[in-house]
């Protein structure tokens, strides 16, 4: 099977004010196994505050699955390296940073501008 998919962000579980001026994206599923790819452009992050989390995954991902996602960021401000991966049990990807030091923390709004792009690829299963 394959289709499109409508890829968001929020922060802290809203995206007041966001908008973009395109959100791309695709995904193939063959059995259990999804494979999902988008690239968005924003124009405007919005008033929401909060932890980032990329919306819209096509399917639900399996209990216990957390996936590796690829991951691009443009005019957005991390430590050292960006990481994403796929949540358990639902349609999100978590943000996160890395510091040299092996510290994780998330990508909240403060990292993102009015200007910000973000491509992902993962497959993961559901």
């Amino acid at each position: 099977e394959e289709g499109t998919w409508t890829p968001g962000l929020t922060f802290g579980g809203a995206s007041v004010g966001m908008t973009f001026a395109s959100q791309d994206a695709g995904y193939t599923k063959i059995g259990r196994m999804v494979s999902v790819w988008c690239s968005s452009v924003m124009t405007a992050k919005g008033t929401s505050v909060g932890t980032a989390l990329i919306t819209g995954l096509p399917f639900t991902t399996a209990a216990g699955c957390r996936a590796g996602v690829t991951l691009y960021l443009f005019n957005v401000t991390f430590a050292n390296w960006p990481t994403a991966y796929t949540d358990s049990g639902a349609t999100t990807i978590s943000l996160e940073e890395v510091t040299e030091a092996g510290v994780n923390t998330v990508l909240t709004d403060a990292d993102f501008a009015d200007t910000s792009r973000f491509r992902i690829s993962a497959t993961y299963n559901i």
